[in-house]
């Protein structure tokens, strides 16, 4: 049994028990120095003699002091307990840091709401029953982790907090709340120190390259551990990892294609028929069902087709299972109408048809349309180091000799993104320069010129049906024109070992004409001629033109594929692309600016909140000097804004995955420091309990009974 105070009565009360004990030893020892008087003789003698008329003066004493002790000792509240949880809440004056996850794996669900719930009912009993001499703080250890209660011993204000109280979209980060618990402590006066955690366990949120190295200045820090993940309704079967869009231009309708990864967070079950669903604009689109491998994940594709131009928002959604949060991710698109592709001619000349460029932006937009599904821009080779690349979704390089200095690494990052690039050789191009700049773009090593005589027989591409969607239409008598088309000088080339390319089109001798390779999002296509008559007579065949457009159109994405962000929950979005900060329109309605320097792109930090955000231009006050904090945003958005496109934000499927920290390796995180460990279930089994029994009641009670005894003991003498 453990005793507790909450007050120095307690003092008192041990002086007012203590008190008879004093007057008798004291009488005693007078008692000694009289007993072989004669006085002591007679004094023995009179109090036989009226023991009976008067009261006992001791009991009466006792009696007395033993109300003052009552009194005090139920004035100092105690408090009695068996240990545990609520002793050592009630021990001498402490600093307590309660450590609450709140991160998004704590909505998963339990018999009685959420986990978070089943925390914050928990953590909120704890500090009710914290006595008036100790303080506490209490911090969060969603990522980043922060302070929302600086030290206090009211509970009140922390008490409502925790009643309103909702997860966060975060991940979990246990280390840095233990690093800011730990500074937090050293601030404490009090020498016992504490640190409560409230999680579910989740491996992802225990890294321990986070963990402080030591806690505070004590190294006697005590840490308790209540683990939630054992209340959790059932398992967190799946997810919906993520969500890719396409915009298909080589059908004659305009079609969005929805590419949705569903993962199995099971290690050992598969799932069978999981239902999937896509939601477009708010409305049910499609639905279907996917089977998942134990510990894998699958593809499905949805398609619908786009019948104008307006953006696009929407979700992929799974079946509902123990976590929901993670059923669902959010994607927005903006289609495109025209393919713009841009055409770097690397040997202009004079004449305009002698250009390397003149039948490529002939076949691409023959009638210079603004209808045209193709929208050319031809550039010098001087001219494309100037351009921006996100403003294409095809780039065409016609007969370039090499690119200056650095701008391989951004062809690189443009096909990464999603971008296309075709290539056309011809006799201006550096071999040397392609074989080991373009090496990760180029799967194939450019080994020689094959050039035949005049009076020789040319090069002739095989013409046979194929499967592939670029060449399933040309058929019959379209085969046999090309056929006959000859070419008179061409690239051989030799595979880069580990690589894997395609070859849809090849030269009766074998040789490849054409060569087609994936690199991250995008697609890059060899074509071993010239795209000119100089080295064939192919651009000036009628089938050249729609041989161009549908390898462009096979090629292309929209530009959103390639300038649009997909980001997690907490990730800052860096807009390189622009130079004046946009504002910035989040899920519920609140307008933004985008912080700004004028050594750095604009860059927008607040994307905790999953959903789509809009991104307006204005005429809004511009950056002259550096500045730490955005100027003030508008309350309304400006008549002349302008929409610039949207980004997505969507949770980090990392806080998903199942594991849980070992309890055996708990001691590991916390070097030199006690650590206990309890499942939730006990926690609150031993709060419900309370901190011990009250015994203030008690205490008045025997003290009315001393009174109540002194006075039927005066009475009766």
């Amino acid at each position: 049994m453990n005793f507790s105070f909450t007050s120095p009565w307690y003092l008192l009360g041990l002086l007012g028990l203590a008190l008879p004990i004093l007057i008798h030893l004291l009488t005693r020892r007078q008692q000694t120095r009289l007993k072989f008087s004669a006085v002591y003789l007679l004094q023995q003698a009179q109090k036989r003699s009226v023991r009976k008329s008067r009261p006992n003066k001791l009991l009466l004493l006792l009696l007395r002091c033993l109300a003052i002790g009552f009194l005090c000792l139920a004035l100092a509240n105690p408090i009695l307990s068996s240990g545990g949880l609520e002793s050592i809440l009630t021990s001498r004056p402490s600093a307590h840091v309660f450590i609450l996850d709140d991160s998004y794996s704590m909505s998963a669900t339990s018999e009685q709401g959420t986990l978070f719930n089943r925390a914050t009912e928990t953590l909120a009993e704890l500090i009710e029953k914290l006595p008036g001499n100790h303080s506490f703080t209490l911090v969060l250890a969603s990522n980043p982790a922060r302070m929302v209660q600086d030290w206090t011993g009211d509970t009140g204000k922390a008490l409502k907090w925790l009643k309103a109280a909702q997860p966060s979209h975060r991940t979990t980060s246990i280390g840095k709340a233990v690093t800011l618990a730990s500074d937090l402590l050293n601030t404490a006066s009090q020498e016992n120190k504490r640190i409560f955690i409230l999680t579910d366990m989740d491996q992802n949120g225990w890294d321990r390259d986070e963990f402080p190295t030591t806690l505070a200045k004590d190294s006697r820090t005590q840490i308790k551990i209540i683990d939630f993940s054992r209340l959790q309704k059932g398992l967190n079967r799946a997810l919906v990892r993520k969500v890719k869009l396409n915009q298909e231009f080589l059908t004659n309708r305009r079609i969005i294609r929805v590419q949705a990864t569903i993962a199995n967070l099971l290690p050992d079950r598969a799932i069978k028929q999981l239902p999937v669903t896509l939601f477009i604009n708010g409305k049910r689109q499609s639905e279907s069902t996917i089977d998942l491998p134990a510990k894998g994940e699958a593809t499905h594709e949805f398609s619908f087709p786009l019948l104008n131009n307006d953006p696009v928002t929407g979700h992929v959604e799974i079946q509902e299972d123990a976590l929901t949060t993670d059923n669902r991710r959010l994607f927005a698109y903006q289609p495109d109408r025209k393919i713009k592709a841009l055409v770097v001619d690397g040997d202009p000349r004079g004449v305009a048809h002698q250009h390397d460029s003149f039948y490529v932006e002939k076949a691409l937009n023959p009638f210079s349309s603004p209808m045209a599904d193709i929208e050319p821009t031809v550039s010098t080779l001087s001219e494309f180091s100037e351009r921006d690349l996100k403003q294409y979704s095809v780039i065409i390089l016609c007969n370039v000799r090499d690119l200056a200095i650095g701008l391989e690494q951004e062809l690189e990052k443009f096909v990464l993104q999603g971008g296309a690039l075709f290539i056309g050789l011809g006799d201006q191009v550096d071999p040397k320069y392609y074989n080991e700049k373009l090496g990760l773009l180029i799967p194939v090593t450019l080994k020689s010129i094959n050039q035949v005589r005049t009076e020789d027989k040319p090069f002739h591409l095989r013409a046979q049906p194929s499967d592939h969607p670029v060449l399933k239409v040309f058929t019959g008598n379209m085969l046999k024109e090309i056929a006959l088309i000859p070419f008179r000088t061409l690239y051989s080339v030799e595979p880069r070992r580990g690589r894997e390319f395609e070859v849809p089109m090849r030269f009766t001798n074998q040789f490849p004409a054409v060569i087609e390779s994936k690199f991250g999002e995008g697609k890059v296509i060899l074509y071993v001629s010239s795209l000119d008559r100089d080295w064939n007579n192919f651009p000036i065949h009628p089938t050249f033109l729609p041989w161009i457009q549908r390898w462009v159109k096979y090629m292309a994405q929209g530009l959103e594929n390639i300038s649009r962000h997909d980001i997690t929950v907490g990730t800052p979005l860096v807009l390189e692309e622009m130079e004046q900060p946009p504002l910035v329109v989040s899920p519920g309605g609140k307008i933004s600016i985008s912080r700004k320097t004028l050594q750095s792109p604009p860059v927008f930090e607040d994307t905790y909140r999953p959903g789509v955000y809009e991104l307006y231009q204005w005429a809004g006050p511009s950056v002259s000097s550096p500045v730490d904090s955005p100027p003030s945003a508008p309350k309304q958005l400006p008549v002349d804004a302008k929409r610039l496109g949207s980004f997505t934000v969507n949770f980090d499927p990392a806080e998903s995955a199942p594991g849980k920290v070992p309890e055996k390796e708990l001691a590991q995180y916390f070097p030199g420091a006690q650590v206990d460990y309890s499942p939730a279930d006990q926690a609150l089994d031993a709060a419900s309990v309370g901190a011990g029994v009250p015994l203030t009641t008690l205490l008045f009670l025997m003290l009315a009974v001393m009174m109540f005894w002194e006075g039927w003991i005066v009475r009766k003498e």
